[in-house]
């Protein structure tokens, strides 16, 4: 079985190089080696190419592989920072994607950038050329005098310039938070746990703003951070990042800054432009930690091995020297914690979670059926957990008891995932609110074989009472008290949890009583108060 499930990826190969300029890499089809693999390239989540993997390489030839390389060159003007290359139509990522992009070297022109801000987010033609023309002109005078552009930008928040002196909001610091995009709760773990922890900045005193490095363009995710009582940056208000950071300046108190790429990125212009700033570093998850066991399962051939070690040692490199840069820095699980530790035996680290709030099932256990799995398709573990789960571990179920069905619910699903439906499998794709899906099942499973942090699916089935079982991997972070005997390492074992805690009242029972003890202790809004509290500095 365990050989099996190793093999149960047919896709060779590897996103070897990521960069501004372009990427490059392998890919072969084990099933049909000679034809060759077509690729799309998806920037910063939207697709960009197609390509196919059909190119001699000396070092590929001499391994015995073939035509099987690809090379992208990407446009001077890419501001892109992260890249995925995935199998064509069917949302399987190549071993080594997605990979964030270095930083431009420049930064954009804030005229042209609030520009095309402007265009995206205009109604009609001429009303974008309209708005278009007025804030370049404006933009263009008020670049030559910085007084006044920083008055003018600063005016919507109430700020004065140099100084919070005579400021509206002058008795509370000032925070500023950054991410790759809008956080959307619906979405992803990452946006809960920023969005929790952005709530609790609030709650210790912090007047809260947001800017994403990508979505300037105003979105209904803005919207809802608005609703949040947190300030949401877009077009046409800011231009970029770099331009809220240098005109809020030394008015700043705290920057919180989401995932190693916006680290990379923004840490120095933080400590150049806010020098009152505390700089905080949420890892979100270690992408070396993932990118090694993903590698350990998908790298089929020696080369690609070896290849891949690079890679693992270049983001060791970046999220020690991020860790190293920053003032505190946030991880999700204690393995996470004894890693950065030891990388950055210099940094401040804090193990927090986020919020989840306790929304235990309305219908009793024995009018639910079923097993639940829930995730974004689009990050590599969960495509490959789901797929686990329908190929390996439910066969083995439904040997026992044909009757348990199977629901898959998450963003991002692929294609080849929504064609697996049968009446024992029911793909739901994103649920808004999770609470429908719990009142449907009697447990989850997240049978998963690589990834790294806190995993957010986990932890909102235990907070509504549902038992989850799942891998030492996506138990990580969590006590083993709150997962009594639901923790398995192979197929075999997750099937006898499944059939146990779906047949077990009292198992089931017991098993959903010490995920809600968990989740009411360690993930209130108490406790991540509490934990931010000392992040803060405030005592």
């Amino acid at each position: 079985m365990h050989e099996s499930i190793l093999n149960m990826v047919p896709l060779d190969g590897l996103l070897e190089h990521a960069a501004r300029d372009g990427i490059s890499g392998w890919a072969r089809d084990q099933a049909d080696p000679d034809r060759p693999v077509e690729l799309d390239i998806v920037l910063d989540g939207v697709h960009a190419a197609r390509i196919e993997a059909s190119l001699h390489r000396p070092d590929l030839d001499s391994a015995g592989i073939g035509p099987h390389a690809f090379v992208l060159r990407f446009p001077s003007a890419l501001h892109a920072s992260e890249v995925a290359v995935l199998r064509a139509g069917t949302g399987q990522h190549l071993a080594g994607s997605p990979q964030p992009l270095p930083p431009p070297t420049e930064v954009q022109d804030p005229a042209a950038a609030l520009t095309a801000a402007a265009l995206a987010a205009a109604q009609s033609p001429a009303e974008a050329a309209a708005l278009a023309a007025d804030l370049a002109d404006r933009l263009a005078a008020s670049l030559a005098r910085p007084d006044i552009r920083q008055t003018q930008f600063l005016a919507r928040w109430g700020h004065g310039v140099g100084s919070r002196a005579g400021a509206a909001t002058a008795t509370r610091p000032r925070a500023i938070a950054l991410d790759q995009g809008v956080p959307d709760a619906a979405r992803d773990a990452g946006s809960n746990a920023i969005l929790s922890h952005l709530e609790s900045l609030r709650r210790l005193g912090y007047a809260v703003e947001f800017a994403a490095a990508h979505g300037l363009a105003r979105t209904p995710a803005h919207d809802a951070i608005e609703a949040r009582g947190i300030t949401a940056w877009h077009a046409p208000w800011i231009a970029s990042v770099e331009e809220l950071l240098a005109a809020a300046g030394d008015t700043v108190d705290l920057v919180y800054i989401h995932r190693l790429p916006v680290m990379r990125r923004y840490a120095a212009l933080v400590r150049d432009w806010c020098p009152n700033a505390r700089l905080v570093f949420c890892v979100a998850d270690l992408h070396h930690l993932r990118a090694a066991r993903q590698y350990a399962i998908e790298a089929s051939v020696p080369l690609a091995a070896a290849l891949a070690a690079p890679r693992i040692a270049a983001l060791r490199a970046q999220e020690r020297a991020a860790s190293e840069a920053a003032d505190a820095v946030i991880v999700h699980a204690d393995t996470e914690a004894a890693i950065v530790a030891a990388e950055a035996p210099g940094a401040t680290v804090h193990v927090i979670p986020w919020h989840v709030p306790l929304t235990p099932p309305t219908a009793p256990w024995a009018d639910r059926r079923g097993v639940a799995f829930v995730g974004s398709y689009g990050h590599p573990p969960n495509l490959d957990a789901a797929l686990l789960l329908l190929d390996a571990v439910m066969p083995l179920v439904w040997a026992a008891a044909p009757e348990i069905r199977v629901m898959l619910a998450g963003s991002d699903l692929p294609a080849s995932l929504a064609a697996r439906a049968t009446p024992r499998v029911e793909i739901l794709g994103q649920v808004p609110n999770l609470m429908s899906l719990w009142n449907e099942v009697r447990l989850s499973c997240a049978p998963l074989r690589f990834g790294a942090g806190l995993k957010g699916k986990i932890l909102s089935s235990l907070a509504a009472g549902v038992p989850c079982v799942t891998t030492p991997i996506g138990a990580e972070g969590i006590p083993p008290a709150a997962l009594p005997d639901s923790i398995a390492n192979d197929a075999p074992g997750l099937a006898a949890a499944i059939l146990r805690l779906h047949a077990d009242a009292a198992a089931n029972r017991t098993a959903a009583e010490a995920g809600l003890a968990y989740a009411r202790s360690a993930l209130s809004q108490a406790a991540i108060d509490a934990a931010l509290r000392g992040v803060c500095n405030l005592g």
